[in-house]
């Protein structure tokens, strides 16, 4: 099968030529297109449109620091959380926590192979913030999730056809390269995020996918769904089960490692048995909150461009929507 590198230019006229077709000229269309052979990842990534590639806000980004390694290697993960019109009460509660530097000193105290790396209030006990919210499980749930991710899926589908039509790629669409199997009805990327729905009571609802490297908060009895303080990172493939049975409230997108190459726990549940084996947290900040030298800089492959599912398609396009993640790069600021 042939295939073709997505030529970005004609792409700024497809919400034109939706409006008006006469305006979509297949030859206009056609300047610039390229034959390739099969693409590798990071070659679709490197060929992908600049203005494809969306900065993170530094405001949605936290950077969570471990002591130095025994060898000197300096050991550090940047987390994005879910931005504030995707979210709720969990990630407000995690700003807090951040804001209040309330996690400094606390401790990893369970690492559970290919599952979690778990942290923050237990065994620490520390007197929780002010203005911490009660967050029901209800918020697992946003239906701004939903219209984000259909209005993305949508522009991703019209730049898709037009793509394929006038540019002759053969691009091919997202559920053809990517099956569900995680229990959600419909699954897309919204923002550059991972987002599942399911009907509750005749009731379309929309959350964001537990994938691995995703940040979620420890829950407690119904309807208690935790403050926050307690934190897990979910380092295995099989997160898609923890769906809407935690919270998710963000993901690592950079130094996942140092979370998740840990001595394991002995206990059950990957609990450590001795304290004197916990890793101290030396801080975990906002992004925003640190000297200009040291914020950090990321930008996410949009969710409407084809480049997205010709990246996945690299990969061997099978597996579930959490197996190839969205791409992230590191930019300089």
């Amino acid at each position: 099968m042939k295939k073709y590198l997505w030529n970005a230019r004609p792409f700024i006229l497809c919400a034109l030529a939706a409006a008006s077709p006469s305006l979509a000229s297949p030859a206009l269309a056609q300047e610039g297109v390229e034959e390739t052979l099969d693409l590798a990842p990071p070659d679709v990534l490197v060929n992908a449109p600049a203005e494809h590639w969306l900065l993170i806000p530094l405001s949605d980004l936290l950077v969570f620091t471990l002591p130095d390694a025994t060898n000197g290697t300096k050991r550090q993960a940047v987390i994005q959380l879910l931005p504030p019109s995707l979210s709720g009460g969990h990630v407000r509660n995690v700003r807090t926590f951040a804001k209040t530097r309330w996690w400094d000193g606390t401790k990893i105290y369970r690492v559970a192979k290919d599952f979690v790396t778990q942290f923050g209030g237990n065994p620490d006990a520390k007197k929780l913030p002010k203005g911490l919210e009660t967050v029901p499980e209800s918020e697992y749930y946003n239906a701004a999730l939903g219209a984000k991710r259909d209005a993305d899926m949508a522009a991703l589908q019209a730049a898709v056809d037009y793509s394929n039509q006038y540019q002759g790629t053969e691009i091919r669409p997202l559920m053809k390269m990517i099956y569900e199997n995680g229990g959600a009805q419909k699954v897309g990327f919204g923002g550059g995020w991972p987002i599942g729905s399911k009907s509750v009571d005749g009731e379309t609802l929309y959350y964001p996918l537990t994938c691995r490297g995703s940040l979620s908060p420890a829950h407690y009895d119904p309807p208690d769904a935790g403050t926050g303080a307690e934190m897990s990172v979910i380092t295995g493939e099989a997160a898609r089960s923890l769906d809407t049975t935690f919270g998710m409230v963000g993901r690592v997108i950079d130094g996942l490692e140092h979370l998740q190459n840990l001595p394991l726990g002995t206990d059950g549940g990957g609990f450590y048995a001795d304290k004197s084996e916990y890793t101290e947290i030396k801080s975990i900040r906002l992004a925003s909150e640190l000297p200009l030298a040291e914020q950090p800089a990321y930008q996410y492959l949009a969710s409407y461009s084809p480049a997205l599912l010709q990246y996945i398609e690299a990969h061997g396009g099978y597996g579930n929507i959490c197996t190839v993640p969205v791409p992230i790069r590191k930019v300089s600021r």
